[in-house]
């Protein structure tokens, strides 16, 4: 089971004959696969990562964002591809700062348990009525030019301003990001400057 997962961020400095705006890299890359990045990859590793993934496509897109690392490509065979190789080259990391490649049913336990965890702070944001406040935070500082990383921060204050119980705030704002990003992509980059993803 590997989920669906989301973007990267940066800005061309040239426009490349295949560069298009926010909305035309998310249609263009419209399919996604997640790898687990909780740990770090060796040098070696990163190298097979990403050759193995130009391989796939040369124009590629991908990014970190709340503990995962997402792989954006224009087919379905090609994310296919790309999840097949992280699990059977063992690339998920599982263990915050480890280099160590957790086992298949390591990798399962855990994308359960950040199914769960997903679940539980959507339920947080809708009942606390935080969800929009969260993810417009998030958009407008994507519109004034921040990076994913200072935005998705601005949006984890207004969880911890709201409930401060609350352990992991940037976890919380993550999972409404990518839930509004995922659900209403259209609205979500519109207005955002050129070649955003999260």
């Amino acid at each position: 089971m590997t989920p669906a997962g989301r973007h990267d961020h940066g800005a061309a400095m040239a426009q490349p004959a295949w560069y298009s705006p926010s909305q035309g890299v998310v249609s263009s890359y419209p399919v996604r696969v997640a790898r687990i990045a909780r740990g770090d990859l060796t040098k070696a590793d990163r190298i097979r990562l990403n050759g193995r993934a130009t391989r796939i496509d040369e124009q590629w897109r991908g990014g970190l964002f709340n503990g995962f690392e997402y792989f954006h490509f224009k087919r379905a065979e090609q994310a296919a591809t790309m999840a097949s190789f992280l699990a059977s080259e063992r690339l998920h990391r599982v263990v915050p700062g480890s280099t160590c490649a957790p086992t298949a049913v390591e990798v399962e336990e855990e994308w359960r348990r950040v199914a769960e965890c997903q679940a539980t702070a959507l339920a947080w944001a809708r009942t606390k009525k935080a969800l929009m406040d969260i993810v417009q935070t998030y958009r407008f500082e994507r519109r004034l030019g921040a990076q994913s990383y200072p935005a998705h921060k601005a949006a984890s204050q207004i969880v911890e301003q709201i409930d401060r119980n609350v352990a992991d705030p940037m976890a919380h704002a993550g999972v409404c990001i990518e839930w509004a990003e995922r659900e209403y992509r259209e609205w979500f980059w519109r207005y955002a400057p050129d070649h955003q993803v999260l």
